[in-house]
């Protein structure tokens, strides 16, 4: 999905190289001070894992920090961004949620388009509908199926109650016309274990937390929601392989900072994000993870948020998703 994003022609690419040098000559003396990336979830995560291994290589003659900030939904951080001083020195590591965030609150402390600025996409990440064994399904035709005949029966665990993971359970039951019950959790983990305790029926959570389950025997993968099948999980058909397309949709996971920021501090930033996700230890580590890297611009990622603040806050707004 986010190919038409991250590919790149010889002479952008060169363009941007050259772009990137010039800005960052511009400013020798950036960074002055250790450099902060704001986490707005609790450490373990999927996020927080990417953020550590790029922090831990960053190379900016200055040490490079992660701060877990959660809580709010995600606003307590971001609006603790939004309020920091605008000269590079203090990222937000961000995702989809970040995109619609104002079509599913009524009120926000923060505007997500004019109080920020785009560094750089750093990974992007498939999910998985998985259910527990114990139901009586093995594709999603017969999930579809099992929940019209039990109304309001069949529950689905997401990392909380506004992420994408929501957004899209939400329209997969607005385009197969179920009723399948949400329950959101504070986190993946969590949900998944509810799952494989039976306490609900399934999740539609990340990779990361669930292919250890699936390959275990402990949950039953329906589909993935990348274009194509994942490694971890082969046997796992994609969204559109089961046929459910309104869920192919990729997660991702990249870094804003306050909209003011120099553009010659963007372009640093931008440029040592590249360096290390490019390092073949860190793309064999995320991929082990079920990351896969996917480095581009600060504009390409800017135009990927616009694209999916439009697709997702329709979505939200039609299934009526409310974080308040």
């Amino acid at each position: 999905m986010l190919e038409r994003f991250t590919t790149l022609s010889a002479a952008v690419l060169t363009g941007f190289v050259m772009t990137t040098v010039s800005g960052v000559a511009a400013d020798a003396s950036f960074p002055s001070k250790p450099v902060r990336i704001v986490v707005t979830f609790a450490a373990g995560g999927s996020f927080d894992l990417v953020a550590r291994t790029i922090a831990q290589r960053m190379q900016l003659g200055q040490s490079v920090i992660v701060e877990n900030r959660p809580g709010g939904g995600s606003v307590i951080g971001t609006e603790w961004v939004a309020r920091a001083p605008a000269d590079g020195h203090t990222l937000l590591s961000v995702g989809p949620s970040f995109t619609f965030m104002g079509a599913v609150r009524s009120r926000l402390p923060y505007d997500t388009e004019k109080d920020f600025k785009a560094v750089g996409l750093a990974i992007e990440l498939p999910m998985v509908v998985a259910i527990n064994r114990s139901l009586p399904v093995t594709n999603m035709k017969e999930y579809l199926a099992l929940a019209r005949a039990r109304p309001g029966e069949i529950s689905y665990g997401t990392a909380g109650p506004s992420g994408l993971h929501t957004v899209l359970g939400e329209s997969l039951k607005l385009a197969a016309k179920v009723n399948i019950t949400l329950v959101p959790f504070q986190g993946e983990s969590p949900a998944v274990i509810a799952a494989t305790g039976g306490h609900i029926t399934g999740v539609l959570v990340n990779l990361f937390s669930t292919a250890p389950f699936i390959k275990a025997g402990k949950l039953r993968g329906l589909a993935v929601t990348s274009v194509k099948r994942e490694a971890m999980i082969p046997e796992v058909p994609t969204a559109r392989e089961a046929g459910t397309p309104e869920i192919e949709a990729s997660n991702w996971n990249g870094y804003v900072v306050p909209a003011a920021t120099p553009d010659t501090a963007v372009a640093r930033l931008n440029a040592e994000l590249h360096k290390v996700l490019n390092l073949n230890e860190v793309r064999e580590n995320l991929r082990a993870q079920g990351f896969t890297v996917a480095p581009g611009s600060s504009e390409q990622f800017a135009a990927l948020m616009k694209a999916e603040s439009v697709r997702y806050s329709r979505i939200a707004k039609a299934a009526n998703i409310r974080a308040d």
